[in-house]
Order: C-alpha cells, then sequence, then structure tokens
C-alpha cells in the first residue's frame, strides 16, 4: 500500500565538523616541526567541540519541537482551512538525533487514522468518517503543511524551522567563540548548516 510518508515535512538541524580536517592538517605541520603537544591539543579541542555539538544539537531538536507545537496548537486550523485541531499533530511531532549526534531531523509522524479517532473521541460516540486501512499509512502533517484540494496550506514546520535555526545559528557561533577563547587553535571554527527539507 502506497503512502505519503517521502512527503513529512522534516525540519533538519546539522553541524559540519570537516573543518576540523584543517586543524589537524597544521598540528601535523607543527608536530613535525618540533611541536608534537599540537596533535594532543587538536585531539583535546576536537573532542570538547564534539561534545558541545551534541548537547547544541539536541537542545536544537527540542526548541524547533516545541515551536511546531505552539504555531500548530496556536494559528493553524481555526476555520481557516477546515483543519479541526486535535493535538495529534502536535503530540505526534518527535525529534529523532542521528547515531552520531551531529543532526537532528523533526517530523510529525501522526497518521489520518489517528487524526480521525481524535475527531470521534471530541465528537463523541460514532464517527462520520469510517477509518480506513489506507488512513493509517497516510501522515496527516504533509496535508496540513502543505494543503490538498479541499484544504488551504498551513505550514507549521518550516517558518518554525526557519525562525529557530535563524537564532540557532547565531547562538552556535557565539558559544563555540566563548568555548575555544584563549585556547592555542581558537582561530578555527565551525559551520554550522541548517537544512529545512520542503516538498
Amino acid at each position: 500500500m502506497a503512502n505519503n510518508y517521502d512527503k513529512i515535512p522534516v525540519v533538519t538541524f546539522s553541524i559540519d565538523v570537516d573543518y576540523f580536517k584543517q586543524l589537524f592538517e597544521t598540528a601535523r605541520g607543527l608536530a613535525r616541526n618540533g611541536m608534537p603537544e599540537a596533535m594532543e591539543e587538536a585531539n583535546k579541542e576536537y573532542q570538547r567541540a564534539i561534545a558541545l555539538s551534541k548537547a547544541f544539537i539536541k537542545n536544537a531538536g527540542a526548541r524547533e519541537q516545541e515551536a511546531a507545537q505552539g504555531l500548530e496548537r496556536t494559528q493553524v486550523g481555526h476555520g481557516k482551512s477546515g483543519y479541526v485541531p486535535t493535538g495529534t499533530l502536535q503530540g505526534s511531532l518527535e525529534f529523532k538525533i542521528s547515531d552520531d549526534g551531529k543532526s537532528v531531523s523533526i517530523k510529525p509522524m501522526a497518521t489520518v487514522a489517528d487524526q480521525k479517532r481524535a475527531l470521534a473521541a471530541i465528537a463523541g460516540s460514532g464517527s462520520k468518517k469510517p477509518i480506513t486501512s489506507q488512513d493509517g499509512v497516510d501522515y496527516y502533517g504533509v496535508y496540513v503543511e502543505y494543503g490538498t484540494y479541499k484544504m488551504a496550506a498551513e505550514p507549521f514546520m518550516k517558518p518554525t524551522g526557519e525562525k529557530v535555526a535563524m537564532r540557532l545559528d547565531n547562538e552556535f557561533e557565539r558559544i563555540m567563540r566563548n568555548s575555544l577563547e584563549g585556547r592555542p587553535l581558537n582561530r578555527l571554527a565551525y559551520l554550522f548548516d541548517i537544512f529545512v527539507y520542503g516538498k
């Protein structure tokens, strides 16, 4: 049975630590020229930066989840598009941290069946819309974010992702600069990339 999983609106934040390759090349050069402690210092800085990055990524996921839940709760639906907010969609927002801890993805996982069950519970017994087998594999966030021919789009993932990304970009730079201040390798920095996946 086909589904719309590949169209689920996803916000992904990631940190690129490839810039540290330059750090290690510099440290190797210094070690060859009589400063063997350079490699040890480079490794310490790298491990410290990775630890900070993982904590930052976890926090970024939580912030986006909270922002998207807030927007969906307060501004999506309410007679604008025909979408009736039940709390199902905002409750289904989950974030997943990558195995290496350098990226996080946030996406709504409520299905059409979940939404119909919530509407039936709100209305009392006997839903007017029977649940079909297709409803269990179609993700409702797709329809809310992008709209359908019957319902106007009410994006809640992309707008919050962009807003959170702007704040995080500045914050990450400040955190990394402060953490490296006074260190011999402070001129090397991270690159923070934000990818907002759309339709």
